[in-house]
């Protein structure tokens, strides 16, 4: 409990900070230049902005293939790896360009996977920065290879999954009879109009409205010892900005009486309600929740 309550302290003082350095910054003058400063020469290697331009017009047997990984390392063989725990989801990309720096519009990667991880489309083409966004949610603890690829050029990802057991977290009860969240992540989901658009499979789409149990942890949307409104999640939340599995590994709850912040999984039960259409990043909802003691 007070590792949340520790959580919120230093989430406080940091807004905090943040509106005394804003404070600061409008009292300095940034065009308080000498000359000299203002005639130094940026070095040749520096950032420099090339215009776009389309796959059609682009050489495909020359492109340059790199990763994006929102956290990762490269090992000895060049592999971008991502450490993730299971049923939780890493954020990758592919950025295609030209030899000479030049990013490629609407290039269609091919991105596979070897392995027992999940692949999650979120674009099927490169925006005009040269880069397609994709996901993965960990399957179980293991190595597994993702690859992207246009035409001959590919880059490659080592997914290294863990399992909660192996990184030290409790692991959820299995619920006779409840939703698993095998089955909650199998949902298909498409990004569409600053929203998800969800697909579920018929074992989801059967309970819709029906009571149900969930076992998962509690991710606080309020600093309260008692939540009326939280997430359950897939795994243990580590940041407020990164909601594990991602739009289908987590619910939205709401609790009339509250339920007592744990860093331990909860059971819960409620009135399940999957929701074809999200603007929220979420597209599961537990109704009337309350929570069930072993």
């Amino acid at each position: 409990m007070n590792s949340w309550l520790s959580l919120f302290t230093r989430g406080a003082l940091l807004a905090a900070l943040l509106l005394a350095l804003d404070a600061t910054a409008e009292t300095i003058d940034w065009t308080d230049l000498s000359d000299v400063e203002l005639n130094i020469e940026a070095p040749d290697d520096a950032l420099v902005y090339k215009e776009p331009v389309s796959i059609e017009d682009a050489d495909v047997k020359n492109l340059v293939l790199d990763a994006i990984v929102e956290y990762g390392y490269q090992d000895e063989e060049g592999r971008y790896v991502v450490d993730l725990l299971e049923r939780d989801k890493a954020y990758l990309g592919v950025r295609v360009t030209t030899t000479d720096g030049h990013p490629v519009v609407g290039a269609m990667p091919n991105i596979s996977i070897d392995g027992k991880s999940r692949l999650l489309l979120a674009e099927l083409t490169t925006a005009e920065d040269g880069v397609m966004n994709f996901g993965v949610i960990g399957g179980q603890m293991g190595l597994d290879r993702v690859t992207a690829s246009v035409g001959e050029k590919s880059v490659e990802y080592a997914i290294n999954v863990i399992s909660l057991r192996a990184a030290g977290f409790p692991t959820l009860e299995v619920l006779e009879d409840g939703l698993g969240w095998d089955e909650l992540l199998s949902a298909r989901l498409e990004y569409k109009d600053m929203g998800y658009v969800a697909t579920f499979p018929d074992s989801i789409k059967s309970r819709a409205g029906e009571t149900v149990k969930i076992s998962g942890f509690m991710m606080p949307l309020q600093p309260d010892l008692k939540q009326k409104h939280f997430l359950l999640t897939s795994n243990p939340p580590s940041c407020f900005f990164h909601v594990p599995g991602g739009p289908a590994g987590s619910v939205e709850v709401v609790a009339a009486e509250g339920v007592e912040v744990s860093w331990n999984p909860v059971v819960l039960e409620g009135r399940f309600e999957p929701q074809e259409t999200s603007d929220i990043g979420v597209v599961y909802r537990l109704l009337d929740a309350r929570e069930v003691k072993p």
